[in-house]
């Protein structure tokens, strides 16, 4: 973070200049820019709360209780593990898994199929976006190869992957044979055969589970109208974090639609670089920006207030909110 932070600080001294920075943000009315900030503001609070209803509303649907204000606090938990393990977004599924298991004490199973179907929800509307951000760009203005090729990788990437879930998760007979690959795997590393067969049983249970409650959504389509609405409405409400962040530096001149562009290209930028956080988004973000006709000091002003609310606000309160959780609570689950 610290590296890619210095980095990008030297893109704008360098390539952006601290001088137009400074004309652009000493030539606003105070009053406006901050009313629209704050809009900025309430809008990515919103994207992150209706993110956190997707998951909210599966678990609801399987007669799971867990308070709103707690799945809030997981998902807010689950991304700052995002941001500061390089692992894409296993390592915040992961925490969301076991935070839900331990509050809940339910099968691990139930815990991950709900956050990886609120995450495939998610992948779902962002897809939808990405692509026709795409083509409009491809369009209107010429992608540069370096963001085309990884767009393209990551959009594969993303289908491939919901393609293994969804297979999993509905086709009954894959759980057993997925059971038993995996043990004869294990079986290079473990010797002793009863930890083995205890190991076997407990992963059949967990992917078991898992499986049913996929199913239990293909047979119940229902379940998903809700979900799939709150998805759009959080991806909607991200958009207007942009939109407002640029209302704020008194730039109303840039479509909802290259907004969009600029949020999913800049997310996909975003997983690819896990490893590297900050600067490889931030530099992405400025010269797509300026692509749209953005001047370049207004784009890495803009960049910048926009990352201050989507990355380190998540960083500054997710540390506080696992101190507060307790570290007892999070490898034991006795903190309510």
């Amino acid at each position: 973070m610290i590296l890619g932070l210095v980095g990008f600080v030297l893109y704008l001294w360098f390539f952006v200049g601290f001088e137009g920075l400074f004309n652009v943000l000493s030539s606003l009315n105070f009053y406006e820019s901050s009313m629209f900030f704050s809009l900025a503001v309430a809008a990515f609070l919103l994207s992150v709360f209706f993110d956190s209803l997707i998951w909210h509303s599966l678990l609801k649907s399987l007669s799971i209780k867990i308070k709103l204000r707690r799945i809030v606090l997981y998902n807010w938990i689950g991304n700052f593990v995002e941001m500061i393990i390089p692992s894409g977004t296993m390592g915040g599924e992961i925490a969301r898994i076991v935070l839900t298991h331990k509050e809940t004490k339910n099968n691990t199973g139930i815990a991950a199929a709900t956050v990886i179907g609120s995450r495939i929800i998610s992948a779902f509307v962002y897809s939808g976006g990405l692509l026709i951000g795409l083509l409009s760009l491809i369009i209107t203005h010429q992608l540069p190869l370096y963001l085309l090729t990884p767009i393209i990788l990551v959009s594969f990437g993303t289908a491939l992957a919901i393609g293994v879930v969804l297979y999993v998760g509905l086709k009954e007979s894959t759980s057993e044979k997925l059971v038993n690959l995996l043990m004869r795997l294990a079986k290079i590393f473990v010797k002793n055969p009863l930890k083995l067969q205890h190991q076997k049983e407990k992963l059949q249970h967990i992917l078991q589970s898992f499986s049913e409650v996929f199913r239990t959504f293909k047979a119940n389509p229902r379940y998903l109208v809700k979900p799939v609405i709150f998805a759009i409405i959080a991806w909607l409400f991200s958009l207007i974090v942009y939109l407002m962040v640029f209302y704020s530096l008194n730039f109303p001149g840039i479509a909802l639609i290259d907004l969009a562009t600029v949020y999913c290209v800049s997310t996909t930028v975003e997983t690819l670089t896990a490893g590297f956080p900050v600067g490889a988004v931030e530099l992405t973000m400025i010269n797509l920006f300026s692509l749209y006709g953005v001047p370049l000091a207004v784009a890495g002003a803009a960049t910048t207030l926009s990352r201050l609310l989507t990355f380190w606000c998540q960083l500054l309160v997710g540390y506080p909110l696992i101190q507060w959780l307790g570290a007892k609570s999070l490898i034991k689950g006795t903190g309510k």
